[in-house]
């Protein structure tokens, strides 16, 4: 289940990415879509990141309990 959740956070990650690309060629930098996106695809790629950080950590714990 967590390994399905970071996939979820990658792909949020891919489509925001697609929507920031759309969003500079229609209004630049300044537009409002493209920020958005911006944000988004900044939160997700930071999340993808954290939460596959965090499982490794887990199953280290899991595989050798001290």
């Amino acid at each position: 289940m967590r390994r399905f959740i970071e996939i979820m956070w990658m792909a949020i990650a891919a489509v925001s990415l697609v929507e920031l690309v759309i969003g500079y060629k229609q209004e630049g930098f300044t537009g409002e879509h493209f920020q958005v996106f911006a944000m988004v695809f900044v939160a997700s790629a930071f999340m993808f990141f954290f939460r596959k950080r965090q499982r490794k950590k887990m199953e280290d714990r899991k595989n050798n309990p001290e």
